[in-house]
């Protein structure tokens, strides 16, 4: 067993039967797996729409009218142009590590499922899944396709205890909600979140090591 040292996640897994626990790894594919924000940045600068940006880091990832130096509204507009209409969604980047991660894990019998919010048409669909697919070749079972800002709770409720991997407080509160081992992937948005529930790591390297260890504590 692991030794306790107070935490809501370590207390859930110390609490849980070895046989309880799904060797499943749900995945919120984009700034943990895609690097969806500066494909985002990138879209901007090539429309001439960062003339205004503080320059600072983003600290909210679904109200970027302050960074972008303008309302909102209009920042979630052009986040839903690039997510629903550009061909640059669908050739995202890899987050640093990710890509040898996930392939470590993977060829130690983790199974993942991602989770992807930003459009849910088939064909935006099928661009997220071909990108997928030239970055982690085969290693995703499912890929659900959701709309921007989707309340991911009602999908991953019903999975017995799993790993959850997010960037998002709002999907890392689903998960913790949903009974899930929850990790946080750091990023500047996240940074002021801090809860018992929710275990935060620096890079990929620092949670394949923790999950190596749940692998033999769940031996």
């Amino acid at each position: 067993m692991l030794v306790p040292t107070g935490t809501h996640w370590e207390y859930l897994l110390n609490s849980m039967d070895k046989d309880d626990v799904e060797n499943l790894i749900i995945v919120d594919i984009d700034d943990t797996c895609l690097d969806t924000i500066s494909g985002f940045i990138k879209w901007l600068g090539k429309h001439n729409r960062l003339r205004t940006a503080s320059g600072n880091a983003i600290t909210s990832r679904s109200l970027m009218g302050d960074w972008l130096g303008i309302t909102d509204d209009l920042a979630t507009h052009w986040m839903k142009d690039f997510c629903e209409r550009s061909w640059e969604w669908g050739a995202l980047y890899p987050i640093k590590e990710s890509q040898k991660a996930v392939l470590e894990l993977y060829n130690n019998d983790w199974n993942f499922i991602g989770i992807t919010r930003g459009a849910s048409s088939i064909d935006r669909g099928t661009l997220r899944r071909a990108n997928m697919e030239l970055i982690f070749p085969g290693m995703f079972e499912e890929l659900y396709i959701m709309p921007m800002g989707a309340n991911v709770y009602p999908l991953i409720k019903d999975y017995a205890p799993s790993i959850c991997i997010t960037a998002d407080v709002p999907v890392a509160v689903a998960s913790a909600q949903a009974g899930h081992i929850t990790y946080l992937l750091d990023q500047p948005w996240n940074r002021e979140y801090n809860d018992l529930s929710v275990r935060r790591f620096n890079s990929w390297s620092e949670i394949v090591d923790a999950l190596d260890d749940l692998q033999k504590n769940l031996a």
